[in-house]
């Protein structure tokens, strides 16, 4: 293996390493969710509901 390939190989490994501690806090958060049971609250103040009454 040439210095090139042992570079890009880190680079690779990098950028999943920073892709995986970005998306950390919002696996925790639906996590958190989860566990106490807010997924499964009336949704009926999000603007994606407010805008499927408004279209009708």
């Amino acid at each position: 293996m040439n210095a090139a390939k042992a570079l890009r190989v880190l680079m690779f490994g990098f950028l999943i390493a920073v892709l995986a501690i970005g998306l950390l806090p919002f696996l925790v958060i639906y996590n958190w969710s989860e566990l106490y049971g807010l997924s499964e609250v009336d949704n009926s103040y999000s603007p994606l509901t407010f805008l499927q009454k408004y279209m009708k």
